[in-house]
């Protein structure tokens, strides 16, 4: 979907030209808003442990909301993690769901081709995630 993104943390700077909105969701990660002039910061941390508890599944569902909603308002969203593979790629997945008609097996799926680090792994490693989201109708 145009207008989504998944990436690793970037650092504080002036993203107003790439993105309207930067969600963080690396829980050992959550700068200042006032650190990334002319967007909107979203906190959402959480951590990336398998299995996780209901608490950051909880938190992942909300933050895939809030994504969901900047999406339908064509809004041009980051999703942030610590190493843009696990959590942001999940709440991008589930914003997706929410958006889509697609399942929770196609919306993995895409997440993982598109989503490619640098070393060559796909992004979802986290086992959990990945049977969380194909476990969706």
């Amino acid at each position: 979907m145009n207008g989504l993104w998944v990436g690793g943390a970037p650092p504080p700077g002036d993203y107003s030209q790439d993105w309207d909105v930067i969600v963080f969701t690396a829980e050992e990660y959550q700068p200042e808003a006032k650190l990334f002039p002319g967007v909107r910061v979203l906190h959402y941390p959480y951590d990336d442990v398998s299995p996780p508890s209901q608490r950051d599944m909880d938190t992942a569902w909300t933050a895939a909301e809030e994504v969901a909603s900047h999406l339908r308002a064509r809004r041009r969203v980051l999703v942030t993690c610590r190493m843009g593979r696990n959590r942001s790629a999940l709440v991008a997945a589930l914003a997706l769901y929410i958006v889509s008609p697609a399942s929770g097996t196609d919306v993995c799926a895409l997440v993982r081709e598109k989503r490619v680090d640098q070393t060559g792994t796909n992004a979802l490693a986290n086992r959990s995630f990945r049977e969380f989201l194909r476990a969706l109708p």
